[in-house]
């Protein structure tokens, strides 16, 4: 068991997309410092055939969404066109529990989610309770692996419905709280957001004194073909689990 501040003096950086106010409260509650610099914003694409798009939706059998991100930018066509959740008839397939809430919050029931919210667990789990025949449209990011398409056996269509962009402005934050003698943990919400901090910070500055952080095993991974060590990544992939299991290590630690 850890004391009640295994964070004191640490600043925890939050370089994602995903806001988790809970998250933020339990860094602080640990005794740390939460600093938001997200490196990658999304921004939806726009289309003259996304009317179109939509209103085919209900020719698939299924609708899969793996990110909050593309919800948002579904949501954002679906408030535009006013076509509200009773429009929509096919089942959904979602990853994350974040995204399932996102789902729901418009309206519309998840009807699958796999038992770990990662797309390769997806492909393996989906055929439990699609068949073989079933239609399925992807709705996603530029920057969506082929894992789902390349996957599942299914027919599967895609649309690239946002985005992701690099922002320049919190690198120069990040860069200082790292000059300094503060001690910091680096939180990895994706292989994008691993791949702008590492292609513009980290392969200058290297990983020596920070404590890093990663949610999924596929943003691990990406982290360890690059040869950086990965100290913390939970079961559940959450901001508030990546706390927990970064206040029990550094509880462990010192």
């Amino acid at each position: 068991m850890f004391n009640n501040t295994p964070l004191l003096g640490e600043n925890v950086i939050f370089t994602g997309i995903q806001r988790s106010s809970e998250a933020s409260d339990l860094v602080k509650r640990y005794g740390g410092n939460a600093v938001i610099a997200p490196m990658i914003a999304t921004k939806e694409i726009v289309s003259p055939r996304d009317l179109d798009l939509l209103q085919s939706f209900n020719s698939y059998d299924w609708l899969i969404f793996t990110s909050q991100s593309s919800v948002k930018a579904f949501h954002s066509k679906m408030v535009k066109y006013q076509l509200d959740a009773s429009f929509f008839t096919a089942k959904i397939a979602v990853v994350g529990a974040k995204t399932a809430n996102a789902i729901e919050n418009l309206g519309l029931s998840v009807d699958f989610t796999p038992s770990t919210f990662s797309a390769d667990i997806f492909v393996r789990e989906f055929p439990k309770v699609a068949s073989l025949t079933d239609r399925c449209l992807f709705v996603k990011g530029n920057l969506a692996k082929d894992t789902i398409t390349a996957g599942l056996q299914n027919d599967v269509d895609e649309w690239t419905i946002y985005e992701t962009v690099e922002l320049e402005e919190n690198k120069e934050l990040i860069k200082t709280l790292l000059k300094s003698e503060e001690s910091c943990s680096i939180i990895f919400t994706s292989p994008s957001t691993a791949e702008f901090f590492h292609r513009s910070i980290g392969a200058s500055f290297g990983y020596e004194n920070i404590t890093v952080c990663a949610i999924g095993h596929i943003t691990k991974k990406f982290l360890e073909s690059k040869k950086v060590s990965v100290q913390v990544m939970p079961d559940a992939y959450t901001l508030s689990d990546v706390i927990v299991n970064l206040a029990e290590w550094k509880g462990r630690v010192q």
